[in-house]
């Protein structure tokens, strides 16, 4: 997951003063609203019981600040925050709880019981009944129990924000964080097509076998490939389809993921169309991330179809940047233009970066920290069993790409900037101090 803050809101409270309001996005969407105050006393908190382990705040200036002050307390802020957030010796519950308030605080959203109604790749839907105040983990083991799924197969689902498009079909918006509330992320959805749904969250195929052990498993792992294969995210050989269509017409669902799994690309995760400047520039694309390779299907201006395979292994690392709104406003924070980018080897040392423009960059991103999870949890499991039937070899750990989150030659993410002056009877921002100047 990725934190930052690309909008910063000037605010004035009921005698003038002027403060300023941070929009915390996470993984590409508005997650909350902060005030410096907030995040200051939650630093305070924290280090009473942590201490050294935390990364250093941002100083508070009891004077007006400058326009360079204001936008180095931002980036210093949005970096508190996505180092604190995966920081192993910090608390995940003292995270998570200050986090939950924030986004409820935010949307207004009350601790009401309520009925969640979580999407099946199918288009069916599971009725859940839950808290607003409940997180996409607890929602997650609800839903497992509603399907009859074993606990021990939580790690390989997760619920997604979709959004719902032409012909019953859907896009992925983003995986929910295991702190977000669910309830609450879609209630601040302005488009009504938005819905939660659980899809399995992994991509080495190997898990398959595991997964389809459980009955209740196979079975969301069959409607998932269905949608898959119905949308394009994969596409059989017309032989291949045929013995599909005879398996899915019979139910044989187990038979017909192992035919599913012989497909090119079964399993992928597969991104909206989008611009690539590889190998032209501004070549329409469809983006697929895999277990072993990043696959991009390209139109080049001759009409062809390139398809180009990137090695997961010959990647260095990644980044998403913010290029600005389409539309030129800067208080249009909803039409934010993303690109993703991934430094690829192409033997003899010689690396370039491959830039790919998408709304759907953080996307892109999760997709690839997953991979890189899961490429990690095998090597270490492979040395474990060396070390132990050759308890006299070292055996040196293979890295694996980390997350590049900014360096001076590619940017971070820009801020945008908007004003807006609160009312009287409106006013959230009540007992404004001098710690939010």
């Amino acid at each position: 997951m990725h934190f930052n803050i690309p909008v910063i809101e000037e605010q004035t409270d009921k005698i003038g003063g002027r403060f300023v309001v941070y929009h915390v996005y996470l993984d590409g969407l508005l997650y909350c609203k902060m005030k410096y105050s907030d995040m200051h006393k939650w630093d305070e908190e924290l280090r009473r019981v942590f201490g050294d382990c935390l990364p250093p705040f941002p100083p508070n200036y009891y004077l007006s600040m400058t326009e360079t002050m204001e936008d180095e307390r931002r980036l210093l802020l949005e970096q508190y925050l996505q180092k604190v957030s995966a920081n192993s010796s910090i608390s995940k519950h003292e995270i998570y709880t200050f986090l939950r308030k924030m986004q409820q605080e935010t949307f207004k959203i009350p601790v009401q019981n309520c009925l969640l109604e979580v999407l099946l790749p199918d288009g069916e839907k599971v009725r859940a009944d839950i808290q607003s105040s409940d997180p996409a983990e607890r929602v997650l083991e609800i839903v497992f129990c509603k399907l009859q799924l074993p606990r021990q197969m939580l790690e390989y689902f997760s619920l997604f924000l979709v959004e719902g498009i032409s012909g019953g079909q859907y896009s992925v918006l983003k995986k929910l964080a295991p702190f977000e509330l669910p309830y609450v992320t879609l209630k601040s959805m302005s488009d009504e097509q938005c819905m939660i749904m659980i899809r399995k969250s992994y991509f080495d195929p190997e898990i398959d076998r595991i997964v389809m052990e459980n009955s209740c498993g196979l079975n969301l792992l069959y409607l998932q490939a269905i949608s898959d294969m119905e949308m394009g995210c994969w596409t059989p050989a017309n032989e291949q389809l045929e013995k599909l269509r005879s398996l899915q017409k019979t139910g044989r669902k187990k038979e017909f993921l192992e035919v599913a799994q012989q497909v090119k690309h079964y399993g992928y995760m597969q991104a909206e169309a989008c611009i690539c400047e590889h190998p032209e520039p501004n070549s329409p694309t469809v983006v697929r991330v895999g277990y072993e390779e990043i696959n991009c299907c390209t139109q080049l201006l001759s009409n062809q179809a390139e398809e180009t395979s990137f090695e997961i292994s010959k990647v260095r690392c990644w980044s998403v940047r913010l290029l600005g709104t389409s539309t030129g406003n800067p208080s249009e924070e909803d039409d934010i233009k993303l690109e993703f980018s991934f430094e690829y080897c192409y033997g003899n040392d010689t690396w370039k970066w491959i830039t790919i423009h998408t709304h759907q960059a953080f996307l892109l991103s999760t997709f690839m920290h997953q991979v890189e999870a899961e490429h990690a949890a095998k090597n270490l499991d492979l040395v474990d069993e060396m070390e132990i039937e050759m308890p006299d070899v070292q055996i040196k750990k293979q890295s694996f790409p980390t997350y590049l989150k900014t360096d001076k030659a590619r940017p971070a993410l820009t801020r945008i900037k908007s004003t807006v002056r609160g009312s009287k009877e409106d006013d959230v921002f009540e007992g404004i101090q001098e710690k939010d100047l």
